[in-house]
């Protein structure tokens, strides 16, 4: 029975939530319902409205997972889509006995909780919650609009919205620029990575020095990137 922590970089600027504080989220969700996060899957640059079955990491999830395993997710918008997703999506993870958490509902929307550990709205309270993100993502209609958008404010260099990559900040004109710290950071991973360091060693002693918590998955994402750029500026 695994437990996956599902990490959505969402697209649309008034949705984003930085990669470590949906991890810390999670991570602090999952221990206060007694359990541990075996795995995180993090998605990134797909549209808020986008069918959960046909994202990349979000196909595979739901492919992989099987009766007894759980699924957890900040925001119940970011993995159900829209009404009819989520009525498709609902509906087989409750025959397969698949649940699946919902930190901002504070409960398990697929399959009955066989204890409380938060205090329960009543079904109202939870209906109106699911609407409301529901909502959001059928709001969403506007997507070929703010794309326009993007690609002018991509010409003119301004950050256009989605995940701010690691190491990088937004300045108050827009643009985006170097975190100092957080280059320091990176540089340190790729000094422990040319020794030789496991992705697992390097994110213990990120927490010892830095006392920054970041999952091995993750480390090797910001090394990773950290190549491709240095490739792309020779």
């Amino acid at each position: 029975m695994a437990v996956f922590g599902y990490i959505f970089l969402a697209r649309e600027k008034e949705q984003l939530m930085p990669e470590e504080v949906q991890e810390s989220g999670l991570l602090e969700y999952a221990q206060s319902a007694g359990l541990t996060v075996d795995k995180f899957i993090t998605e990134e640059n797909v549209a808020l409205r986008s069918s959960f079955q046909q994202r990349r990491e979000g196909g595979g999830l739901f492919r992989a997972v099987q009766s007894g395993d759980t699924v957890i997710v900040m925001r119940a918008e970011w993995i159900l889509g829209s009404v009819r997703d989520a009525s498709s999506l609902l509906s087989v993870w409750k025959k397969n006995g698949v649940s699946l958490f919902c930190v901002n509902l504070e409960t398990n929307i697929t399959l009955a909780e066989k204890r409380k550990l938060l205090i329960y709205e009543g079904g109202s309270g939870l209906v109106q919650k699911l609407l409301a993100a529901l909502l959001l993502c059928e709001g969403s209609e506007h997507d070929d609009t703010i794309k326009a958008t993007e690609q002018i404010q991509k010409r003119k260099g301004k950050y256009r919205g989605g995940p701010v990559p690691f190491g990088w900040e937004v300045n108050k004109k827009c643009f985006l620029v170097q975190n100092p710290e957080q280059q320091r950071i990176i540089r340190a991973i790729i000094t422990m990575r040319e020794d030789h360091w496991s992705y697992r060693d390097i994110s213990e002693k990120l927490k010892e020095d830095f006392n920054l918590q970041l999952s091995h998955e993750r480390i090797r994402r910001i090394f990773s990137s950290s190549q491709e750029k240095e490739e792309t500026e020779e």
